[in-house]
């Protein structure tokens, strides 16, 4: 599996995926890192969308690692990128938490850098993606999708990302306290504006172009 090390990847992320036209054709996908009962359809329909969005010229963003929806993203990427002049799947990109987890496979994907905390990696994955969709996971993933949302709200227009929930009973709690903000006014717009939510690849496909 992990036959690189933290010192092959970049500290800085390369400017050619900082360039808005990179930052268009790329899709971040995150989500649980855990394969549990309650989490595999979900990583089927991670591979199906991953696959889809890959064939369809996307480049895909993640975490690595080889289990889970994280997993499931990376394998699908892996298995239907293009390759790159080296042979590696150029479409296949990570960003790599320090220290590595272990379960790492580096020499199947372009590590563009690496992050020392999880906030850091939040804002790595914001710099190099104007598309997120993301799957069910656990607090790490609320917290990413709800950083997400927050700069949504808070950022400068031109800077807003297309945040896609994959999941309507998972992520029901999520968007009924959104509408509550949005009821209580402590938000001046309803949550559909800052992201959305599907439950399938053909809802999907309608949002992302």
């Amino acid at each position: 599996m992990n036959t690189a090390s933290i010192a092959s990847i970049p500290q800085t992320i390369d400017k050619r995926y900082l360039t808005r036209q990179s930052k268009d054709n790329t899709v971040g996908i995150l989500g649980s890192s855990k394969s549990t009962d309650e989490i595999l359809d979900y990583m089927d329909k991670c591979s199906q969308i991953t696959k889809a969005l890959v064939l369809g010229g996307k480049n895909i963003v993640h975490g690595c690692g080889n289990s889970g929806i994280m997993g499931a993203a990376y394998k699908s990427a892996k298995t239907y990128s293009q390759k790159d002049i080296d042979g590696r799947p150029a479409q296949n990109l990570a960003i790599i938490a320090k220290p590595l987890w272990g379960d790492e496979d580096l020499e199947n994907c372009i590590p563009l850098t690496y992050s020392n905390s999880e906030a850091e990696r939040i804002e790595k994955f914001a710099q190099v993606a104007n598309t997120f969709v993301i799957f069910p996971g656990s607090s790490t993933t609320l917290q990413e999708a709800t950083t997400l949302i927050t700069k949504n709200y808070y950022g400068n227009p031109q800077d807003k990302k297309q945040i896609i929930l994959v999941g309507r009973d998972f992520f029901k709690g999520l968007v009924e306290q959104y509408q509550k903000l949005y009821e209580t006014k402590l938000i001046k717009c309803p949550p559909e504006e800052l992201f959305r939510v599907v439950d399938n690849e053909d809802e999907l496909n309608k949002l992302i172009k």
